[in-house]
């Protein structure tokens, strides 16, 4: 058997460069470290409730109800009761927030073409059929992966 940790060490370190480069990069906007993620989801599903934030980025009620505190106090969103259940909210983009989506967009593009900058266009290819492989494993009924939802919009 193969040492996991060869696999799941350097995504880790992925994972964690990742976050550690967005926080930095949209720092100056008042964004913190993993909220980007949060408006990520809105830039492809604006106004979902907060319990479905939380399920599609695998994270507590109450991350999700920090983080989008947060955004809010930020004036990236604004809550809403949910009309058809008033226990809940539903979370929309603001203008700022809606403005926010190409700086956010490049930010990441500079991250991933960092991560692959010696990587062969044929590598490149295939790293991301590879990644979105491995992802649908951990994908929950009803939710698709990033990039599936996101050929969708």
């Amino acid at each position: 058997m193969e040492d996991p940790r060869a696999i799941c060490g350097p995504i880790a370190h992925i994972y964690r460069s990742h976050l550690a480069y967005m926080a930095r990069e949209l720092k100056p906007y008042g964004i913190r470290s993993g909220q980007f993620d949060f408006l990520m989801v809105l830039y492809r599903r604006d106004g979902i409730s907060q319990e479905t934030l939380a399920k599609k980025l695998k994270v507590s009620k109450a991350t999700s109800t920090r983080a989008i505190m947060s955004l809010e106090k930020e004036g990236y969103v604004y809550r809403q009761v949910d009309e058809t259940d008033h226990r809940a909210y539903k979370v929309y983009l603001t203008e700022k927030g809606k403005e926010m989506r190409g700086v956010v967009l490049e930010k990441l593009l500079a991250f991933v073409d960092t991560l692959l900058s010696d990587f062969t266009p044929e590598e490149k290819k295939e790293f991301r059929h590879l990644v979105q492989k491995a992802v649908k494993n951990f994908c929950e009924p009803g939710f698709k992966p990033p990039e599936l939802a996101a050929q969708e919009t």
